[in-house]
């Protein structure tokens, strides 16, 4: 790498090569291991989990259950602490900063600064395991949209393992918590179905995916800049994924969603993100009237709304960002004597009511 005025220095250690890196460009580097993120373990469960990985002119991520790896400006092998080599990048402000990787240190030098970061020579962290790609698929261009709409659903309790993933399918994706359940009709040409914790695969709708692959163990998933975000997959499990044909199938009446409702759930989501879990309440009264609430640990908001519905008082949990993507899409919805539905040309998102409450 020498187009950019790194002048190469190598040296022997501990059988690694080392070489020292100069003029490399902040925000470059600071993308580049942003974009890797999601594959840190906030705990070292697996030594390294929380460390980027340099090796073979990539930068990586690995914590069992996702991997991540990145094409980096830095070419040296090397695992370095993430957090405080992201802090430091993100509070300089040089455009150009110095990068010296010296036996087992990480020197980053600015302008009248300069900061080192203990690192390893030696790559623990057993990132050769994530299985080859061989060949990428095209992935639908509405298949992050359906990632972060069915991942909003999954269920938090680690006994019902298969309800904190999100099921894939070759014709759809689905979550739920027993509670509630989205899907989302989508061709994927996944050829075996298969779950994904809802942890791992969450990250796809915010990186921008276009391309995907399988092999035995991984599901990976790449975007035009060359990132890989590989998620751990559990195929036989999958078999076992309860049919939420029932639940999703049936019909109520119709109802109308105040039009403006998104404007009262981000001001209820101010206090419910205060909470242990993000959910907001509706209740739709006989009167035709909806009240949203929102409540955390410092305080509560409620807000009332005209809607057009005449049944028994009824009431439902719903975490506010999926409220938001239906309300601000799909004011229709169905209401029968225990559900609620709300149905587009390819989403589905069903919740179980409490009456009477």
């Amino acid at each position: 790498m020498t187009d950019q005025g790194i002048t190469p220095h190598t040296q022997e250690s501990k059988g690694q090569i080392q070489m020292n890196q100069k003029k490399i460009n902040r925000e470059t580097l600071l993308n580049e291991l942003e974009s890797v993120r999601s594959g840190l373990s906030s705990q070292e469960i697996l030594e390294q989990s929380n460390c980027f990985i340099f090796q073979n002119g990539f930068v990586k991520t690995y914590n069992d259950e996702i991997a991540c790896k990145q094409k980096s400006i830095l070419e040296f092998t090397g695992a370095v602490q993430a957090e405080p080599l992201l802090q430091i990048l993100r509070k300089m402000t040089e455009d150009e900063i110095k990068i010296t990787v010296d036996n087992s240190e990480f020197l980053i030098e600015g302008k009248r600064r300069k900061a080192a970061i203990r690192m390893d020579n030696e790559i623990l962290l057993p990132v050769d395991r994530i299985e080859d790609v061989d060949e990428w698929k095209s992935l639908d261009e509405e298949f992050s949209e359906a990632v972060h709409l069915v991942t909003q659903v999954t269920g938090k309790d680690e006994s019902q393992f298969m309800l904190t993933c999100v099921h894939l399918t070759d014709s759809f994706l689905e979550a739920s918590d027993n509670y509630q359940v989205s899907r989302y009709n989508i061709k994927t040409d996944i050829q075996q179905p298969t779950l994904i914790r809802k942890e791992s695969i969450k990250h796809v709708a915010e990186l921008g995916v276009t391309e995907f692959s399988e092999t035995e163990s991984w599901i990976h998933f790449r975007n035009p800049t060359g990132l890989v975000l590989s998620c751990r997959r559990y195929t036989e499990v999958a078999e076992d994924y309860p049919d939420f044909s029932s639940m999703i199938e049936f019909d109520g009446t119709p109802t109308s969603l105040p039009t403006t409702l998104s404007e009262a759930i981000e001001k209820a989501e101010v206090f419910s993100t205060a909470a242990d879990d993000n959910f907001v309440t509706i209740e739709m009264k006989s009167t035709g009237k909806l009240k949203i609430r929102g409540e955390g640990s410092f305080g509560w908001f409620t807000e009332i709304k005209k809607v057009n519905y005449s049944g028994d008082d009824i009431s439902f949990r719903i975490t506010p960002k999926l409220l938001f993507d239906i309300a601000r899409k799909h004011n229709e919805c169905e209401i029968s004597s225990d559900r609620l539905k709300v149905e587009s040309d390819n989403f589905i998102y069903v919740t179980m009511l409490n009456i009477g409450e």
